[in-house]
């Protein structure tokens, strides 16, 4: 007990010091004209990150995400709590029941969009109210908190979706991306905020230090265990606006001078990887270190850069992702091998994708048999009550009561029966895309369906008539984990060996069994037979 005290103690004291705050003077910059001095970095920085990537691949056989040293099962769904309150009014009272209805259903990851404008309402006036709210509904309903930071840069705009700067930003002195003959693309609510700006990252990462020495004091049960850096960020609207081409900001111009670029498409890479690198590193050399990604839009898609910055170990982006929204299950299947998203180290994380009807339970497991996490988007809709395809719940738009939708309960299931192999989930590769021990039944949800393959040394068979997703894993040589989404049944050879023990229950957090019950089973024929309830795991042992 002393000891753990101790330790946060010292993070406290750090934080309150300022170590985390250091943000402006990571990298040789240092606040934007008229910030508050900013404490120079600690040389005590982190003794243990809460969250990271393990990219050896020495002790498990995927890329696996780990959080307070354990392999970490990323389930996560989106919650717009920043436009329900700021954009449409709701109160805490309001939004709070949409947390409860997260853990509820069983996710344990929200992904919640901080904006600038929300942690630094004028210069240098800071407010932790919404960071602190979020964190102690975490806190309070089990779940683990993803920050979107919604910074200078958020859907491939600075000010186009509401306040999200502080005015002092919004209206100041930055830089603009700008067209060669100096206006901006779709002038005014799509303006983009310059990334070869100095004074802008300068400002930036001392908020974001900011921050992150706030969570670092605050957070004292780590319910933080990510943080998206920008949301779908862009370089120059490129996709849109100026076609392939760059912004020609005086600073642009003397950055693509000085560096002696031809190559438009290589500068804007280069420009969006230098400015997220430089706020990852604000976080990750936080003394409240957590794994940093990043979803893309438009054509700046540095996956090749980072790898390169990787390899050096002077990378500190840990993975990028993109936002499909697709109801394709073959193409989500093939995004945890895809040769770009899942390049190199790169953790195949899709950042955002439908949620809202039955359909996406296949689209989830789909993602899972392929390698890939996926988040959902949204918990509800921000700006309607309804919606087939982005999102779980409904609500009234007049009183903002939330109730489920008939696929809320689908997807319920699926998640219960996720939590039950978790670590399983998080450190095992499925078989279908190069595994040893983790298989994945019926991934398109087909109503019925009898499939046989391997598991192991052996093939395993499994049937159903009620759209059940299965997965079954060999965790050594003499235990095996069955779990069944709906109702369903394997069959299993004996040569396996004798049961010496079928049990009904669950995989906990430390990845040890808790028994529920015993389960009952048939021999006949040199098959062994178990039927499974729906979201039931059955941890079979045999001799």
């Amino acid at each position: 007990m002393s000891s753990n005290a101790s330790a946060w103690s010292r993070r406290k004291f750090l934080a309150s010091a300022g170590a985390a705050a250091a943000g402006s003077a990571l990298m040789g910059l240092t606040a934007a004209p008229g910030a508050a001095a900013s404490p120079r970095a600690s040389t005590a920085a982190v003794e243990s990150p809460i969250s990271y990537v393990d990219t050896s691949k020495s002790v498990y056989d995927r890329l696996t995400l780990m959080s307070g040293g354990r392999p970490f099962f990323h389930n996560g769904i989106q919650f717009r709590y920043d436009k329900l309150k700021y954009n449409h009014g709701w109160t805490s009272a309001q939004l709070e029941p949409v947390m409860a209805m997260i853990a509820q259903d069983g996710f344990n990851v929200v992904n919640i969009p901080i904006w600038w404008s929300m942690v630094e309402s004028a210069m240098n006036v800071f407010t932790w109210t919404d960071i602190d709210l979020c964190i102690d509904w975490c806190a309070k309903y089990g779940l683990r908190l993803e920050v979107l930071w919604f910074g200078s840069d958020s859907d491939g705009t600075s000010v186009g979706q509401g306040p999200r700067l502080p005015s002092y930003v919004a209206n100041g002195s930055y830089q603009w991306v700008v067209y060669q003959n100096g206006t901006k693309p779709m002038s005014g609510s799509l303006a983009l905020l310059d990334k070869t700006d100095p004074r802008l990252l300068a400002r930036e990462k001392y908020v974001l230090g900011r921050l992150m020495s706030h969570l670092a004091a605050y957070d004292t049960t780590n319910r933080l265990v990510g943080v998206q850096v920008l949301n779908e960020p862009n370089t120059s609207h490129v996709s849109n606006y100026l076609g392939p081409d760059r912004s020609y900001s005086s600073y642009s111009t003397a950055r693509w001078t000085s560096g002696h670029y031809t190559d438009a498409g290589k500068f804007r890479r280069d420009v969006l990887l230098d400015y997220q690198t430089q706020l990852g590193a604000v976080v990750k050399q936080s003394v409240h270190s957590v794994y940093t990604r990043s979803n893309l839009v438009g054509d700046a898609w540095p996956i090749a850069e980072n790898e390169a910055l990787r390899a050096k170990g002077t990378n500190f982006i840990d993975f990028y992702g993109n936002d499909p929204y697709t109801t394709d299950n073959d193409r989500l299947f093939k995004y945890g091998t895809d040769s770009f998203w899942a390049q190199g180290k790169n953790f195949p994380m899709i950042m955002e994708n439908y949620v809202g009807n039955q359909s996406s339970v296949a689209q989830k497991v789909s993602a899972l048999a392929g390698g890939a996490v996926l988040n959902f988007y949204a918990a509800v809709h921000p700006d309607v009550g309804s919606s087939d395809n982005e999102a779980l719940y409904n609500y009234d738009t007049r009183t903002h009561v939330v109730t489920r939708k008939p696929a809320g309960y689908v997807i319920a299931d699926l998640n219960t029966a996720l939590n039950k192999i978790s670590t399983d989930l998080a450190s095992r590769n499925p078989i279908d895309v190069g595994g040893k021990s983790l298989q994945v039944y019926n991934r398109t949800a087909a109503a019925t369906v009898t499939s046989t393959k391997p598991v192991g040394s052996h093939s395993f068979t499994y049937a159903t008539t009620a759209a059940g997703q299965a997965f079954a894993v060999q965790r050594s040589a003499t235990e095996f984990a069955l779990v069944s989404t709906q109702t369903g049944t394997f069959t299993l050879p004996t040569a396996i060996g004798s049961v010496t023990s079928a049990q009904t229950g669950s995989y906990n957090a430390d990845n040890a069994w808790v028994q529920q019950g015993t389960k009952s089973y048939t021999v006949s024929g040199g098959t062994i037979v178990i039927k499974l309830a729906k979201n039931e795991c059955v941890r079979v042992v045999v001799s």
